[in-house]
């Protein structure tokens, strides 16, 4: 047990531990800064990765389409049936 005070490299020691303290700090400090950038980026480009989608995939919505909406709807017609395909015999 040392009872004579605190030793010759207290000072020493306070001062490392301070600059330990310190660039311990720095790095946390960076972590926080990349991961915020690293989630506010993320979102960005999902969101325009999302304005992509829809505008290439979402329905089609044009003026004419809102001008006739309200017309009276053109009479239905089936759908034609192609033309089957010409089957060639197997040889034997």
């Amino acid at each position: 047990m040392n009872f004579d005070g605190p030793g010759p490299f207290a000072p020493f020691a306070h001062f490392a531990m301070m600059i330990v303290g310190g660039l311990l700090w720095l790095f946390m400090l960076l972590v926080v800064i990349a991961l915020i950038f690293l989630l506010v980026r993320f979102l960005l480009v999902a969101t325009k990765a999302a304005q992509i989608y829809v505008a290439k995939n979402g329905p089609e919505v044009s003026s004419e389409a809102s001008n006739t909406a309200s017309a009276a709807p053109a009479p239905a017609t089936p759908p034609t049936k192609a033309a089957p395909r010409q089957r060639t015999p197997k040889a034997p």
